[in-house]
């Protein structure tokens, strides 16, 4: 359906009380007059459209020649090459466009790291107490976030309490297998410096229980993992090279959480939009914020859990890269903006997204070519997309003046075919319909010429 024609529905209220015939002709005339009204309107159209495309190349040319001339010429044959094998294979195979994306590698998760490592133990034919140390202490971190999980919730049913409290009870007694004999499965808690919840809306103090309630309370339990027995300990433990397999595997945990708490606060953009904005009754409402509570607290939960695991990676000295890849956690970047839906809204030039959006881009890298590759492509294709909308432009500036003489034309002959038939109304009309394409064509025609030698002229300087 012709999509200009929505000025139909300024006129849509009068025909409804008009009858079949009367309304058909109505529309009808409506119609040839929209028509007619962008026909005659073209030459002003083309010429809007031929400056858009000159400024087009103008400002993408430059920025692409700043491209180039620091792009060393190896890489520019590389990716010129790339790029012409991704424009003739996007027909039959849409994924080779991939060519202009991002080339993102995914932080590996924490199943990732512990098969990982356990084939590394494989391979160097490890001790027996060290050959599963990995799924050992994959299993201890997911305990804690099962604690973490059952404090936040506030939950207080014996079967869930009583279930995790036999798998700390397993755990620990596989500690010894670990840890060596040197470590005591009866210990006080207090020799285990760790904090169950660091939560970034709870206080500490509210969770403090005694050691009374150590052995009742398996949410309150300390995991006996290298980094809560702490370094001189695990030294004493003969068990020291457990530190970098937690390390590795908190490090998994990080990028399993970042990822989770992208996810959740994705889908909380998404249900203000879908089920929030869109609820027009109190029990469509009530419905949609119990949603987004119910995505909140995984929220909460999340973060959380990257909370605890910071603070756990930061005992021991972490380098540079790992400091500004894994950041704190503020409230304020926990918080969802739906402004990505109005990409022209005003307020936004200023506005940047929170740091963990972006923490599975390798800034770096050796040589950081995937950055120039990115921008290079991107540039050159913006540009190639302008010289396209520019011929394209003076394709149509030809087509329309070419219409206008060819209706000219038409119309002079029917002119004469009338004055052959001694019709002088119909001649009268052919030859005034043939005389304002002829004008049409003259004035489209002298405009588009001008506007042209104008470009060139402006080029030439």
């Amino acid at each position: 359906m012709e999509t200009l024609w929505a000025r139909l529905n300024l006129i849509s209220p009068a025909a409804r009380g008009m009858s079949s015939p009367h309304r058909q002709e109505c529309l009808d005339y409506q119609m040839n007059d929209s028509n007619f009204c962008k026909m005659i309107h073209m030459k002003r159209t083309l010429c809007r459209k031929y400056k858009l495309a000159m400024n087009g190349i103008t400002e993408s040319g430059k920025a692409f020649n700043r491209l180039d001339e620091a792009a060393p010429a190896h890489l520019k044959t590389e990716w010129s090459a790339r790029e012409r094998r991704a424009q003739s294979s996007r027909l039959n195979d849409p994924e080779a466009m991939d060519e202009y994306e991002i080339n993102i590698k995914k932080a590996p998760s924490r199943k990732e790291i512990e098969l990982r490592l356990l084939e590394e133990g494989s391979a160097r034919n490890a001790a027996p107490s060290r050959r599963s140390v990995a799924t050992w202490i994959s299993t201890g971190l997911a305990i804690e976030e099962a604690q973490i999980a059952l404090l936040i919730e506030r939950l207080d049913i014996a079967r869930q309490r009583d279930r995790l409290q036999g798998q700390i009870d397993g755990f620990t007694q596989s500690a010894l297998t670990h840890l060596g004999e040197g470590f005591d499965a009866d210990d006080e808690p207090d020799d285990l410096n760790v904090d169950i919840l660091d939560d970034l809306d709870d206080d500490l103090a509210d969770f403090s229980k005694t050691s009374d309630t150590w052995t009742n309370s398996p949410k309150l339990t300390v995991i006996p993992l290298p980094l809560n027995l702490g370094v001189d300990r695990c030294r004493r433990c003969m068990a020291e090279d457990l530190i970098p397999l937690e390390m590795s595997l908190r490090e998994g945990q990080a990028n399993d959480t970042l990822h989770n708490l992208r996810i959740h606060l994705c889908n909380k953009a998404i249900l203000f939009r879908t089920a929030v904005r869109q609820a027009k009754s109190k029990a469509l409402k009530t419905r949609a914020w119990s949603q987004v509570t119910s995505v909140q607290q995984a929220v909460s939960l999340h973060a959380s859990i990257y909370t605890k695991t910071r603070k756990q990676m930061m005992k021991l000295e972490l380098g540079q890269d790992q400091l500004q890849k894994y950041k704190p956690l503020l409230h304020e970047q926990l918080k969802i903006s739906t402004a990505v839906g109005d990409p022209n809204a005003q307020g936004q030039r200023n506005e940047s997204l929170a740091w963990f959006w972006s923490v599975e881009v390798d800034l770096g890298g050796p040589d950081q070519s995937w950055n120039e590759e990115f921008h290079w492509l991107r540039a050159k294709a913006l540009r190639d997309r302008w010289k396209e909308e520019m011929t394209l432009v003076q394709l149509e500036m030809d087509w329309t003046c070419n219409y206008f003489s060819w209706r000219a034309t038409q119309w002079g002959d029917r002119m004469q075919e009338s004055l052959e038939k001694c019709l002088p109304g119909h001649a009268c009309y052919s030859g005034r319909q043939s005389q304002m394409y002829s004008l049409l064509a003259q004035d489209a025609q002298a405009a588009f010429q001008d506007l042209q030698s104008v470009s060139i002229e402006t080029g030439d300087e």
